[in-house]
């Protein structure tokens, strides 16, 4: 794995209409099939086993879902925001607005590991999530982590 986050990214998609968990579950899973060329639906499966061990919410309007499957074999990230803060189960008990989703290979858990540190490290900036939620292109976001990134 490249010690770069923003090197993963594949898609964004800004203001997401999505009223729960579930449909933003669903939104991800489809915009990470067109990334990766996994079926949705299993994406989809992957991410809501997930869950069931507790919300990826982190807190300060930001989750990480994530999943580790054998179809992937370098991690691939997503960035979403919505339209609206919803209920994503947030340990601080706000909602959440941003998203980094994330599909990591099984067969190496210390990437996962290590990317899952490095995206909450990066996204406990203010400044940063104001940014991601004022972007409009996958480029812009990149960038923007980039730039955080490189500074850590």
């Amino acid at each position: 794995m490249s010690d770069y986050i923003y090197q993963s990214i594949k898609t964004f998609v800004p203001d997401i209409e999505c009223n729960d968990k579930d449909g933003c579950l669903r939104v991800f899973s489809t915009e990470l099939s067109k990334a990766s060329g996994i079926d949705e639906n299993e994406i989809f499966s992957l991410l809501k086993a997930r869950e069931r061990f507790g919300s990826t919410a982190l807190g300060g309007y930001f989750a990480l879902p994530h999943a580790k499957t054998d179809l992937v074999k370098d991690i691939v990230g997503g960035v979403f925001t919505t339209k609206e803060p919803i209920d994503f189960g947030s340990i601080d008990g706000m909602p959440t607005q941003i998203f980094f989703a994330l599909l990591a290979p099984a067969v190496k858990p210390s990437i996962l590991l290590k990317a899952l540190a490095r995206i909450a490290k990066i996204f406990k900036d203010n400044d940063l999530k104001e940014k991601i939620l004022a972007a409009k292109s996958l480029q812009e976001v990149i960038e923007t982590i980039k730039e955080k990134e490189l500074t850590l």
